[in-house]
Formats: C-alpha cells, structure tokens, sequence
C-alpha cells in the first residue's frame, strides 16, 4: 500500500526534512506516526499525498511509483486517498452537506448518487441530522468529524490524518480516533500522525518514529 525507500526532503535554500526515511505499510494496515514537533510527520504525510514531492527517493503508494505520475494525474491519484488535516479547512459559509459534497462534486457526481453518499458520510461520524447547519455552530469535535466524512466520501482505500485530534479534549479526541479505527476494521488502510501517546497505548497498532534529527527511529 505505501512503501518509502531512501526518501530524503530538504526544501529550498534549508536543511533537511526528512532524512533517509524507509518503510511499508501493508494493504489494510493501521499506522501511527509519532514523533516531536518538527521532526517532519507533517511533510512525510504531504509526500504521500503527493502534495509535495521528495527531494530524492521513492514513494509507492497504492502500486504506483509516485515519481512516474505527471502532473495531469495527480488529482485522479489524489481522489484514492482521503486526507484529514488538524484544522480541518472547512469552509464556514457552506453547509456541512455542501463542504462533505466538495470532493464528489468535483468528480462530477451529481444528484440522487451526491445526496446518497453525502448523507452515508454524515450518518458515519453521526452528523446527518446537522446536514444543513454550517460548521460554526458545531464544537471543534464535531468539526472534525465532518472533516472525515468529507475525507471518506470517494471510498479511498487509504485515509491519512495529520494530528487530527490536536485541538480536542481527551473525551472527543477519542471519539475521532475510534472513528479512524472503525474504518480500519471495515478494510481501509490508515496512517494516522500524532503525538498523543495515550492513542497508541490504548489500540496497540504499529508505530512509526521520526527522531529530532528527521530521520528514522529503529523499529
């Protein structure tokens, strides 16, 4: 599902990134990144994404070697991953049904099928009957959560999030992890960075550590 060899990022004019980074994650695995602040989780889940690209090395990801897709592919690679950020970037002036419909709309989903997988992502994370609210009258963990259903709405077989529970309280902050490990259990593979130690106790999954020096902790 994702392989990393020898992948190094230094950007512009700095120092390195990510230093030397080698690992897999098998088809339906749950992962967590872990490491401190600046160590470059964040960076290392861009490169997945294809967000960014790595200064020299290979990523593979879902059999394809990221370095032989050409820009015009990107977005279609894109659609087979579902991505949630910490502040979650949804936009206050549309509904949550509009901000979840985003990435279907742009597939050209339209429609009965838009309506049908709108309110299957809202019902997930247990927000259907918010449909029609916007994001400001929820609480940062409910925010979150329409965050995922958006993340999930192309079915991606791989669902990535960056310190999705930063912001949260312990309470939602393990309400928004349990939600990335029912996913798991249903077959969907996800690389979940955080720094939250109490998360990778209590579900005992693989973790992967980046040290101060940006390159890898020994397994």
């Amino acid at each position: 599902m994702i392989e990393l060899r020898h992948v190094f990022k230094r950007y512009h004019g700095g120092a390195d990134v990510l230093t030397d980074i080698n690992f897999t994650i098998e088809d339906g695995e749950m992962v967590f990144l872990t490491g401190p602040s600046g160590a470059g989780k964040s960076t290392l889940l861009k490169l997945i994404a294809l967000i960014e690209r790595p200064t020299r090395g290979q990523i593979s990801v879902n059999g394809r070697d990221l370095a032989k897709l050409s820009r015009r592919r990107i977005p279609a690679f894109r659609r087979e991953i579902g991505v949630v950020f910490q502040d979650n970037k949804l936009l206050n002036d549309r509904t949550l049904f509009d901000n979840v419909a985003l990435p279907l709309i742009v597939r050209g989903v339209t429609g009965d099928e838009l309506r049908r997988r709108v309110h299957a992502a809202l019902d997930k994370v247990g927000l259907l009957a918010r449909a029609r609210n916007h994001p400001l009258t929820l609480s940062g963990g409910e925010q979150q959560r329409v965050g995922i259903a958006r993340a999930i709405t192309n079915r991606p077989p791989l669902l990535i999030a960056d310190e999705p529970t930063g912001n949260l309280d312990a309470a939602l902050s393990d309400e928004v992890i349990d939600l990335f490990s029912d996913f798991h259990a249903h077959g969907t593979t996800v690389l979940i960075a955080t720094h939250e130690k109490r998360h990778i106790e209590r579900l005992r999954k693989r973790v992967i550590t980046l040290r101060k020096d940006h390159s890898l902790e020994a397994a």
